[in-house]
This record gives structure tokens, C-alpha cells and sequence, in this order.
């Protein structure tokens, strides 16, 4: 017959496997617990470092291939029109530099702006008519870039990054603000300000070498005369292209160019007739061609087509007397022919 000693020798026994299982269940969760959390961790640091490849195709659909452009000097940097500012911002550094700022092979394009990508980055640079008042990226904090004003916004997606270069009033025809806009093509971007910076301050240091300043610029856009030689106007800063307007101007009406108005929009004025130059124009409708060049005539207007896109560059005369023997006469040299 079994005694009470008995009995609690029998639970003991018993109890001892259901106890050995109970651990080893809680082992097992905790053990499947933690390898979620590390597998979720893993997750999450993968997509920070992931990588976008770069396009098999480049420059994109909507970008324009890298050309030959003159480096400005001065302040000339913040008179130029946008495509001509956007190659020459892509191509003031080498390749080998722009691979150092950003961190790994790049590639770049123009437009109204510079594009340069990486695997992790989607970089936009150009010249801007003025510092932003506000942002919707992140608190703009004004800052100094290269000893220069600038104002700086920063969220978890990238930068923007403004710097004033020359100090000229807003709205008067120049564009003399870097902007540098720094985004992640992927999930996180390592300090995004700092590699703005470093891209602003070495745009900077060789965009503006010594060379001449901008103009002074009156109320209504107006700027001194300045002669220079005859040449084309492709790339040349906006007063650039107003001086050699007015000279063409005086050559083909046969008068001195002493009393032309130029200003800085790119255009000149001389005994009642008007030339300018245009990057982007309404379309052109052809009625007839000027130098082997489209171009659309009514009484008092000319306008010539300078490139295949009938809404591109165009060098448009106003005034009296017979515009498409002037325009004849001025578009050929204008263009370096």
C-alpha cells in the first residue's frame, strides 16, 4: 500500500518533465521573438542602403546631352540663360570631382538645371533669381557657404541649399543664387547637408574667378553700352549678347551704335528698331526664311527660328522699315557665320 511519502515522490517525478517542457517553450518564443526583431532590423537597414540602378539610357528623355560651353568669370555666372548655366555648372568640375562630392559614379545632364545622379542620389543645380523666403523641405536656417549669405533646408529626405553669389536686386533680369538640391533615390540619405556643401563651395570656386562684374542694371532693365567685337551670341551672358545686338544693330542700318539702349534682358534698342534674342519663344509660324532660317514676318515684326524647336531660340526685330533685309544682314554674324 502506498504511504503519503510515496505519493509525493511520484509528483515530484512528474512534475519535473512538465516544468523541463514549460522552460523550453518560453526558450523557444523568446528565441523566435529576437530572430524576428533582428530580421525586421535587417530589413530596415537594407532599405536605408539600398541602391537604385543607374539608367541604362542617358541622358533621360527630357535631358540634353553634355556640349562644349566657355567658363564664365566673375559675375557673368549670374547672366547666363538656363541651358548655357546648366552646362556649364555640369562641367566647372571634372568627373573625378563629382565623383569624390557624391560618393560614387555619376552621371550628368542639363536642362533648365545640371542633373547629376549616383546610385543613391538625385543631385539638381542651377542658377536662381533669388533666396528662398520659405520651404516646404525642412526649416530654412539662413548660413554662410564659402563666405558667402546663403539659406539651407534640410529633411529626412535630402537638402536644399541656396548661396547668393552676387548682390544685385531680385527681379532685374539676373539669376546670381547657386541652388543646390540634394534628394535620396533611396530611403535615407547619408548628411545630405554636408555633401551640398562641399558640391556649392567647389561650384563656387570655379565659376566666379576673377573677371568682370555684372552691369549695373536701371529700374527698367537697362544697362550701359559697351562695344566689343562682332561674334556670336550662342552661350554668352545676357549683357553679352545685348552689346553685340547693338553693334549688328549700328552695322546693318548703317548709323553709329553710340546712341543704342542696351539692356540686360539680351536686347537693344537704335533709331526705332528693336532686336532681341530669345532662349525660349512662343511657336513660330514660318512664313518665309531669313539666312536659310525659318522665320515668321508680319508688318512690323520678324521673327527668326534659330533651332529645330520651332518654341526654342529666336532673334525677333521690331520697329519700321524693312526688317527682313536687317534681319538678313544681322543674323549671320550673330550666329558666327
Amino acid at each position: 500500500m502506498a504511504t503519503p511519502n510515496d505519493y509525493r515522490r511520484i509528483t515530484r517525478k512528474t512534475d519535473r518533465p512538465m516544468w523541463i517542457w514549460a522552460g523550453c517553450a518560453l526558450t523557444s518564443v523568446l528565441l523566435m521573438f529576437g530572430v524576428g526583431i533582428f530580421a525586421a532590423i535587417t530589413v530596415l537597414n537594407k532599405d536605408d542602403e539600398a541602391e537604385a540602378e543607374l539608367p541604362a539610357v542617358w541622358p533621360s528623355k527630357s535631358g540634353l546631352a553634355l556640349r562644349p560651353v566657355p567658363m564664365p568669370t566673375g559675375e557673368m555666372v549670374a547672366a547666363l540663360t538656363d541651358e548655357t548655366g546648366a552646362q556649364v555648372l555640369c562641367q566647372a568640375l571634372p568627373e573625378q570631382r563629382w565623383e569624390e562630392i557624391l560618393g560614387g559614379t555619376t552621371l550628368r545632364e542639363a536642362g533648365t538645371a545640371c542633373r547629376a545622379i549616383t546610385t543613391k542620389l538625385d543631385v539638381s543645380v542651377q542658377m536662381v533669381p533669388s533666396l528662398p523666403k520659405d520651404s516646404s523641405r525642412g526649416l530654412p536656417t539662413k548660413t554662410t557657404v564659402a563666405g558667402k549669405l546663403a539659406v539651407v533646408a534640410t529633411d529626412k529626405g535630402g537638402t536644399n541649399l541656396s548661396v547668393e553669389l552676387v548682390e544685385v536686386a531680385p527681379h532685374n533680369g539676373a539669376s546670381p543664387v547657386l541652388h543646390v538640391s540634394l534628394r535620396g533615390r533611396t530611403v535615407k540619405v547619408s548628411e545630405p547637408e554636408k555633401t551640398a556643401r562641399a558640391l556649392a563651395e567647389a561650384l563656387i570656386a570655379v565659376v566666379t574667378p576673377p573677371g568682370p562684374k555684372l552691369p549695373e542694371i536701371g529700374k527698367d532693365g537697362e544697362i550701359p553700352l559697351e562695344k566689343t567685337a562682332p561674334g556670336p551670341i550662342k552661350d554668352r551672358p545676357l549683357p553679352e549678347i545685348s552689346w553685340l545686338l547693338c553693334g549688328e544693330l549700328g552695322r546693318a542700318l548703317g548709323v553709329p551704335a553710340d546712341e543704342a539702349k542696351p539692356v540686360f534682358f539680351a536686347g537693344c534698342e537704335l533709331n526705332g528698331v528693336t532686336a532681341d534674342y530669345s532662349e525660349r519663344s512662343s511657336v513660330v509660324t514660318p512664313t518665309t526664311t531669313i539666312a536659310g532660317l525659318p522665320a515668321q514676318v508680319t508688318d512690323k515684326t520678324v521673327v527668326v527660328q534659330l533651332t529645330a524647336d520651332p518654341a526654342g531660340e529666336t532673334l525677333k526685330f521690331k520697329g519700321t522699315g524693312d526688317l527682313s533685309a536687317l534681319a538678313e544682314k544681322m543674323v549671320p554674324p550673330l550666329l558666327g557665320r
